[in-house]
């Protein structure tokens, strides 16, 4: 990745970060909201309710409905930690693992909730991460933006962003470089390590039978060492056309990665989320 580093919000104003899940905010984003929470307001929308990461054991019916409470007070706690009241962050508590299937009423509300806080930039996945609930987020945010329901900027950035059918192994090397910027700074990143342990459903071996963590120290270690990067939606440049290279394979192996990673993780048996 080319882009310099800044150690400063890239952006004025107020902005909306959108996370799928409880921890995408922290895990894509936590070292600009602990910065740009200095200089400006940071909203924090969550889609999805959680429920489901990590997976109940079987003889646990009842912790699906008690995880979407839990991890609503871990975000809370990390958003603390970053600088983000309460009062500025919101729950849709649609169904984990299923926002596809209300992608019209998710675009709706995230360009009524853009409008009503008055953001200058809205926050969204990238346009091709490989968890479905997290493409389903930025193409609720892109249709809307599209349509002239959002007029903030949007921008994209990265939640898991090593694949390992790239190349470089890196998808973040693959975006356009003249939309993007990178920002990291040592306050920031110790900010983003004390938020993310806040995520004690992810961060721990939560229920018996998990052979790690959702987030393992190595993928922690790895998130805040690394600059955060940002991809600015621009017209013209939709879809691949956002891609400086392999616009064809990014996407293929976009659809790709998920399938093998859920047979690797049933080769070795586990049961992460």
């Amino acid at each position: 990745m080319s882009a310099a580093v800044s150690q400063s919000s890239p952006f004025a104003g107020d902005i909306l970060v959108c996370a799928p899940h409880m921890d995408d905010d922290a895990l894509g984003c936590g070292m600009l909201i602990a910065l740009h929470a200095r200089i400006g307001r940071v909203h924090v929308l969550f889609a999805s309710d959680g429920s489901l990461s990590p997976q109940p054991p079987r003889d646990r019916p009842d912790a699906a409905r008690e995880l979407p409470a839990v991890r609503a007070a871990e975000a809370l706690a990390g958003l603390a930690v970053l600088g983000v009241p309460r009062s500025n962050v919101s729950f849709l508590g649609m169904p984990d693992g299923s926002l596809a299937r209300h992608q019209g009423e998710l675009s709706a509300l995230v360009s009524d909730r853009a409008q009503a806080v008055h953001a200058t930039a809205v926050l969204v996945p990238f346009r091709y991460d490989r968890h479905p609930d997290h493409l389903a987020l930025n193409r609720a945010a892109t249709s809307a933006r599209i349509a002239g329901r959002i007029a903030a900027d949007l921008v994209e950035y990265f939640v898991y962003a090593k694949w390992r059918l790239l190349r470089t192994g890196d998808v973040r090397d693959y975006a356009e470089p003249r939309d993007t910027v990178r920002i990291r700074s040592e306050e920031a990143a110790r900010l983003k390590r004390a938020a993310l342990a806040c995520h004690r459903t992810q961060t721990t071996m939560y229920f018996p039978g998990q052979r790690r963590p959702i987030l393992t120290g190595a993928l922690l270690d790895q998130a805040c060492e690394e600059p955060e990067t940002f991809l600015f939606h621009r017209a013209g440049r939709n879809g691949r056309r956002g891609l400086a290279r392999g616009r064809y394979w990014v996407p293929l192996a976009c659809t790709l990665e998920p399938g093998l990673k859920r047979l690797k993780d049933r080769l070795i048996g586990e049961r992460v989320q």
